[in-house]
């Protein structure tokens, strides 16, 4: 081989490996910079499985020590997922009856397409049928305001709510809440106040939801800040200890991701091992 071949076949070899470094998994805790580092669409991923389950980019919105807990079961993957529990008696925080896990927002006005991702086990006992909804995902916007999309359930069914004005609402059924299965969502949102906004919703890898049109309210006014994506419980009516159908509330969440505008459906997919019983 000479000198020019062996030049060619190292730079092959260095390529190579700069390839298969920019495709590694990052761990479940990866930190802003580290992904940044790694040009992942994948922008925060939590399965519960490392020694520090809830890393440091989350927000707890929590009031007891059962309002969040890491289980060995159910779980999608893995060996651990979330529990929460939310309870009629429960003490408000954050300003509401919740337990929440919160995600940073997006940084720039002019980036809002993101991708989200999470598998849901809904209990039978724990998750009785209610006519009084709750949020399990929701994308908050502060401003003292309902949030401007969310994914809440009634009556034993999954609806998508949307208010793009402070005035009015749109609802669309996503089918009813399954119990004792996990259910895996993939949620792509271009989050916008104008008719160019966009939310796709699959179950499972089937579609249930395509809306196109406003999503979320307006930034101009300074009220409202970007979306940020929160998952857990949180329950309106009990805030003012309201009586409901229930008195407890308990699901699992397992394999979350939150992407950029550079990932897809099949970035976002669940874990290939698929769901455990």
């Amino acid at each position: 081989m000479n000198r020019k071949e062996q030049i060619i076949l190292t730079l092959l070899l260095l390529w190579g490996t700069m390839l298969y470094s920019h495709k590694e998994k990052l761990p479940a805790n990866a930190g802003p910079s580290a992904v940044t580092k790694q040009r992942s669409p994948i922008l925060y991923q939590l399965d519960f499985e490392d020694k520090d389950p809830l890393p440091s980019f989350l927000t707890k919105q929590t009031a007891t020590d059962y309002a969040l807990q890491i289980v060995d079961r159910p779980v999608y993957t893995g060996k651990k997922a979330a529990r929460f529990e939310l309870r009629d008696d429960d003490p408000e925080t954050n300003n509401g009856t919740r337990s929440e896990i919160l995600f940073p927002g997006p940084d720039s006005k002019s980036s809002l397409e993101r991708w989200y991702a999470f598998a849901v086990y809904f209990p039978k006992e724990g998750f009785d049928t209610d006519s009084s909804d709750e949020v399990i995902s929701q994308w908050h916007q502060g401003g003292k305001a309902t949030p401007s999309l969310c994914i809440r359930t009634k009556n034993n069914q999954l609806r998508l709510r949307i208010n793009p004005r402070i005035k009015g609402k749109k609802v669309i059924e996503m089918g009813p809440v399954e119990k004792n299965k996990w259910q895996y969502y993939v949620i792509h949102v271009i989050h916008s106040a104008e008719p160019d906004g966009l939310v796709e919703i699959w179950r499972n890898g089937a579609p249930v939801v395509n809306y196109k049109g406003a999503n979320m309210y307006e930034l101009n006014s300074g009220d409202f800040h970007t979306p940020k994506w929160k998952l857990g419980i949180y329950k309106s009516a009990w805030n003012k200890s309201l009586p409901t159908n229930t008195h407890k509330r308990v699901l699992y969440l397992d394999d979350i991701k939150l992407g950029n505008e550079r990932a897809s459906f099949a970035d976002m997919g669940p874990d290939k091992t698929g769901p455990k019983p």
